[in-house]
């Protein structure tokens, strides 16, 4: 995943990056009528899982906020890696707003997350449980099959 990790996505355009997140690889981008954040977790030295961040900044004097539902989002698609293993979640708005990682009417929300792809084996039952739900957005890195059945499962409504 050294150059863009998004080439599984066949979008007709390069991603965009954004001005701030680049940390994370953060860009927008767009395909089948989708409107599509896109960012790459990290790893980080004493914790289970990877950490990502998903806020925007509304002007450039405001703080950082959570994405929200007003927000030109539909989709949040995270690039994961860890040696051979790679992979990426593809958290669709509704899951977002469900489990609280989308602020409605900008309250609420998170800034960041921690992902934990299915080669984790987080300790605590907190994040045993946030893994249970995460996993069920994700697809490997090349599986472009499990990708059309994440899709097809309305998790992601719409075809990528």
């Amino acid at each position: 995943m050294k150059a863009s990790p998004w080439a599984f996505l066949g979008l007709r355009q390069a991603p965009v990056p954004e001005a701030e997140s680049a940390d994370y690889g953060a860009c927008r981008a767009e395909l089948h009528g989708k409107r599509l954040v896109l960012r790459v977790a990290k790893t980080t030295p004493t914790k289970t899982g990877q950490f990502v961040t998903v806020w925007k900044r509304p002007h450039p004097d405001a703080e950082i906020a959570p994405l929200d539902e007003a927000d030109p989002v539909d989709v949040v698609i995270i690039a994961v890696g860890d040696g051979a293993q790679h992979g990426f979640f593809v958290f669709s708005r509704a899951v977002l707003l469900e489990r609280g990682v989308m602020s409605r009417a900008c309250s609420g929300g998170k800034r960041a997350l921690r992902v934990y792809p299915p080669w984790c084996a987080p300790a605590s039952i907190q994040a045993q449980r946030t893994q249970r739900w995460q996993v069920e957005c994700f697809v490997a890195a090349g599986d472009q099959q499990g990708l059309e059945q994440l899709c097809r499962s309305g998790k992601v409504q719409g075809e990528f």
